[in-house]
């Protein structure tokens, strides 16, 4: 059995639940039935697991599955069982954050908000090898900060296919303003801001301090949209303790805390120009 979230595990728990709750069965009952476990059964339900297709049909069968609700959910399931994508460099990284970059791979449109760091799709290799080694408390394994850069490229490289990613930064001018590995490495974030917002998918628009608090002041936010108009906003916040995946209502309260964000920012043209003001203050090497 597949362990670990993933987009198409989701897709096809959504479509066994009703299914489970028009049987009237509970989950206890199928187990006595099915003779398949109650962990394999609530990880297929929450998409944390994929079972083989024998259990998974068995588990239908029992829930009285129609032909045609058989046939989508061996589809959703040939879809999940499929790792399209090789999430290089992440290995070594909380499972959290390899449920975010699968997710992010399938995903048309993204916005961020980020109160204190430049974003990961944002960031230069030295700025994103300074936060790495900032980071290193809660990370698996030695020297990440060394690959730190190369994960950070191979993410940016959604913005860049065809069709690309379509990104919605807004960054708080903290985030500018924050000494992130020294001058030189700030320098040449800042001019790499300036380089892909002239990007068509991009927008980055800066909320400055004069706007006060806002509903994420501290801490960040990242909201995925997919391209099928029945699949739900994927939604992230990171703790202290690492990226966080958000679900349920709480997804829609963080896209109107983005929203809300979002009506305080500067234009797109005026953030340009405070990111380039920033950057005269570092002077030149």
């Amino acid at each position: 059995m597949a362990i670990g979230s993933t987009r198409g595990k989701r897709r096809l728990g959504r479509h066994i639940r009703p299914i489970l709750d028009r049987s009237g069965l509970k989950v206890d009952e199928v187990v006595k039935v099915s003779r398949v476990s109650r962990p394999t059964i609530v990880r297929m339900l929450s998409g944390d697991a994929l079972a083989r297709w024998p259990t998974l049909s068995m588990v239908l069968d029992v829930i009285g599955a129609t032909p045609e609700e058989k046939t989508r959910a061996l589809q959703l399931w040939e879809v999940a069982d499929v790792d399209p994508y090789a999430i290089e460099h992440a290995r070594d990284l909380p499972v959290n954050y390899k449920r975010f970059r699968m997710d992010e791979l399938e995903a048309v449109r993204e916005r961020s908000l980020d109160s204190a760091l430049i974003s990961g799709l944002l960031q230069t290799a030295g700025y994103a090898e300074a936060v790495a080694r900032a980071a290193r408390r809660r990370i698996v394994g030695d020297s990440w900060d060394e690959r730190a850069a190369a994960e950070r490229s191979q993410r940016q490289a959604l913005l860049f296919r065809e069709p690309p990613l379509e990104f919605h930064a807004l960054l708080d001018e903290a985030a500018l303003r924050r000494l992130v590995g020294g001058p030189e490495v700030m320098r040449e974030q800042l001019d790499h801001l300036v380089s892909v917002a002239a990007r068509p998918n991009v927008t980055i628009r800066v909320l400055p301090h004069a706007v006060g608090a806002y509903g994420a002041h501290f801490g960040c936010l990242t909201l995925l949209e997919f391209p099928e108009s029945d699949e739900p906003l994927a939604a992230y916040a990171e703790a202290l303790t690492g990226l966080v995946s958000v679900e349920d209502e709480e997804v829609e309260v963080l896209s109107a805390v983005w929203d809300d964000a979002a009506r305080l920012a500067l234009t797109a043209e005026d953030s340009v120009g405070l990111i380039r003001a920033v950057r005269d203050t570092l002077g030149d090497l």
